[in-house]
């Protein structure tokens, strides 16, 4: 098939996609275009990456890596605007957000403070804008009249482009969808994305959210018709190419699953519910320390550890992390408090690990969320970001008593993260998709505080008597009906 009609045609599929979504009698959701447009950036390329691909010309670059892209620093900055405008419409109270949220503040409070001994601080303090910018995004998605639904509609949206363009491209336009090794023999299937992990992070959560969307959409056939379509695609996509499979991806989404799949069975035994995630997510630190420590005395392959790791399709270096985690450590140990300050490693070739020169491409993570973490605020920030996760774990329980389908859909997102960041680094790093899912997981939005985007008449109805008649006359989150403000949907 040539490649263009190839191009054709799934673009048609997309297209078809999201005219049977606004057929689907779906709620609105003001604003909801602000961060879905950052959550697929974040499972993509970046957008000057995209212009560049398109041909379209962009403003030279300096060459110097400090200096980062103007054209991704301008787009992340816009939609931050953007975000930050449409919560002001909302009302939104930000000291009460922080006070409710006192130790996911502490850590980004701390993220903040490292800057400041950072040795580049002006990347810092770019990188750091991003960061807040991706709570911003949050921010427009757990305001929402529906946090669930608006949740669920980025995913969707996403994986509705992701998963046949990452085909296409796979097959057709194989500059773009396969990146190969240093030595040409072996291939790995990237589709739209930066790499193999991240397209299997992708699918992964295509396989999660396309299996709920048939489990609650099983009587309408056309819909469980065109979700099992997706899930095939995301499963096609997990499975990778052949010797080139992220079994990070793959034991992940199984793990998932299990945790998505026993949750709804006990639906109606939420004691039981409680004990069993409380368990898994032991289960889920003693193994994350198990690898921790395995960074720094290794394992034998004759050990415990080392035979579940090799029954696994990995080596006993879990494909040269450990060689890095080493470098990283050194790195460190100048530092070992409060570490090399946020956003402060990972810059190109000038600020990495020693032998990072002499590889053709470009190191920019320690391949473990963790031993990132400890890279750049140290032990104090790796115990803040304990702190949280640990915390959170509590309040999504607390939350599957209000709305039990988001709280546990929040619980398996969660357990992904976690492990996830055993053999990847997605932890403190804004422009990263699963940075901006950890964010909807993270933090805690009292009901009380959402208000649609429209012209803040929903707010104002509890001090004003006359906004409260004029609130209730304008229409803002029903089926089928517009938003009071359609300008910014």
């Amino acid at each position: 098939m040539p490649p263009r009609l190839a191009l054709l045609i799934g673009l048609g599929f997309v297209y078809l996609a999201f005219r049977a979504e606004s057929r689907r009698g779906a709620l609105p959701h003001p604003g909801l275009i602000w961060p879905t447009l950052w959550y697929m950036t974040g499972a993509s390329h970046m957008f000057g990456e995209w212009c560049y691909i398109w041909g379209v010309p962009l403003p030279g670059s300096s060459g110097n890596a400090a200096d980062g892209s103007i054209v991704d620093a301008s787009f992340y900055m816009v939609l931050t605007i953007i975000g930050t405008y449409l919560l002001y419409r909302r009302r939104f109270d930000l000291g009460g957000l922080l006070r409710s949220n006192p130790r996911v503040t502490t850590l980004f409070a701390f993220m903040a403070l490292s800057i400041l001994w950072s040795a580049y601080p002006f990347v810092s303090f770019k990188r750091y804008i991003k960061v807040l910018g991706s709570v911003v995004m949050a921010m427009l998605v757990l305001t929402d009249e529906h946090p669930m639904d608006a949740t669920f509609t980025i995913l969707r949206r996403c994986l509705y482009v992701h998963l046949p363009m990452s085909i296409v491209c796979i097959k057709y336009f194989r500059e773009i969808g396969i990146a190969y090794d240093w030595d040409g023999t072996s291939h790995m299937w990237n589709g739209i994305s930066t790499s193999k992990n991240t397209l299997g992070q992708v699918a992964m959560l295509g396989v999660l959210y396309f299996y709920w969307e048939i489990r609650r959409n099983w009587r309408a056939r056309s819909w469980r018709q065109f979700n099992i379509i997706y899930l095939v695609m995301a499963i096609f996509l997990l499975k990778g190419a052949e010797g080139a499979i992220s079994m990070t991806s793959l034991s992940v989404c199984g793990l998932a699953m299990f945790v998505f799949i026993r949750l709804q069975a006990l639906r109606s035994r939420p004691d039981v519910a409680r004990r069993f995630v409380l368990r898994f997510f032991a289960l889920t630190v003693a193994l994350v320390t198990l690898v921790l420590v395995h960074s720094v005395v290794m394992f034998s392959e004759n050990s415990l550890f080392g035979q579940i790791i090799t029954k696994l399709g990995r080596n006993i270096t879990l494909t040269d992390r450990t060689y890095i985690w080493s470098d990283v450590y050194a790195a460190a140990a100048k530092h070992p408090l409060i570490g090399v300050g946020f956003g402060g490693f990972w810059i190109g070739r000038e600020a990495n690990i020693p032998w990072a020169g002499k590889l053709t491409w470009i190191l920019a993570q320690a391949h473990n969320g963790y031993v990132d973490t400890y890279l750049q605020i140290g032990w104090i920030g790796g115990i803040l970001l304990a702190i949280v996760l640990f915390s959170t774990v509590p309040r999504l329980l607390a939350a599957m008593e209000e709305d039990f389908d988001f709280g546990c859909f929040r619980i398996a997102l969660l357990i992904t993260i976690i492990f996830v960041n055993i053999t990847e680094s997605t932890y403190l790093r804004g422009d990263h998709h699963l940075w901006f899912i950890m964010q909807l997981v993270i933090w805690q939005v009292p009901r009380r505080w959402q208000a649609p985007v429209g012209d803040g008449l929903a707010a104002e109805a509890e001090t004003d008597p006359t906004a409260a008649v004029e609130a209730e006359a304008t229409p803002v989150s029903t089926y089928g009906e517009q938003s009071a403000d359609p300008t910014w949907v």
